[in-house]
């Protein structure tokens, strides 16, 4: 999809981080866009920036985990602007699931997949659909994480099977699509190192009846520096990116059709990182060996 120009974007996880930076590139580069997102305050912060600009944005209250609350959202981006050419399946949250897997509170898994998992199953079902039946230029994308595509985390098993999630969801969807000869196409969006971004402090948003089953002492939330900090210090360096970046690099996947959307490719030792991990876990199953070669340390 080479002209961004009049074409209409759906973003969920619009109100902050790389569903904010993403669509506020998307309305500057000509696009009607529809934020998406649970937290209205958030929202309506950033719908009334991006207004004072003059772009062309609307707010939609969504809820990911119901899927009548993303229909009435896509339903509402067609009532707006009468059609869907990109939908940015974005939003995810860090459930607080860490520890041993035996020990993760079933609630904790419970939100994780209802946001990371059916919050994509939700999006895909509701935007799809249109985006196929106009038979215009379209794509699809939805952001996994490196700890989902190479290399999980022991101290993250929550996140990182939701994320595989979303990798194998894009994946079946680019080889459907490609079926069909479908007009519309479909990335995997995998941001390196640590985004800058609200996940480190997701639960600020978990919805009442995914609250923990086991009462529990919640530790405070990490900022973004610390989150860096605990990360440097436990062996897994990272880099820190702002979410600006990363939209440059999800408009230029659309824009050239790329599946693998990986942002660190413009940082040397991100890329080699990458690229290492990703080799590690290739030769543990071509050599029928182990995770050990290519888990992260964690956290």
């Amino acid at each position: 999809m080479k002209d961004f120009t009049g074409k209409v974007a759906v973003v969920t996880g619009g109100a902050s981080g790389i569903g904010r930076a993403t669509g506020q590139m998307f309305a500057e580069l000509g696009m009607k866009v529809v934020l998406a997102d649970v937290e209205r305050p958030a929202l309506a912060d950033a719908v009334a920036e991006m207004r004072k600009r003059s772009l062309d944005v609307t707010g939609v209250p969504t809820d990911l985990t119901r899927w009548d609350s993303v229909k009435a959202m896509a339903d509402e981006a067609v009532r707006a602007y009468g059609k869907v050419n990109v939908a940015f399946l974005n939003a995810g949250v860090a459930s607080g699931g860490r520890g041993n897997m035996w020990d993760v509170d079933l609630n904790d898994w419970a939100w994780g997949i209802a946001v990371n998992v059916w919050g994509v199953i939700h999006g895909i079902k509701a935007l799809l659909p249109i985006m196929v039946a106009q038979q215009e230029e379209g794509h699809c994308v939805i952001t996994s994480s490196s700890v989902g595509v190479i290399a999980p985390t022991p101290s993250g098993g929550v996140y990182a099977m939701t994320k595989a999630a979303g990798l194998s969801l894009a994946e079946v969807l680019y080889g459907q699509l490609r079926a069909q000869q479908s007009t519309v196409s479909a990335s995997v969006l995998v941001p390196p190192g640590t985004i800058n971004t609200g996940l480190f402090t997701s639960t600020r948003n978990r919805q009442a009846e995914y609250a923990p089953i086991e009462p529990r002492e919640e530790p405070p939330p990490l900022t973004y520096t610390q989150m860096l900090e605990r990360m440097n210090a436990s062996g897994n360096p990272r880099r820190p990116i702002e979410p600006a970046e990363v939209a440059e690099y999800v408009v230029e996947g659309i824009r050239n059709d790329i599946f693998w959307i990986l942002p660190g490719d413009r940082h040397p030792d991100i890329r080699d990182n990458f690229d290492a991990l990703a080799q590690a876990r290739s030769h543990s199953l071509l050599t029928r060996g182990d995770p050990l070669e290519y888990l992260q340390k964690p956290t």
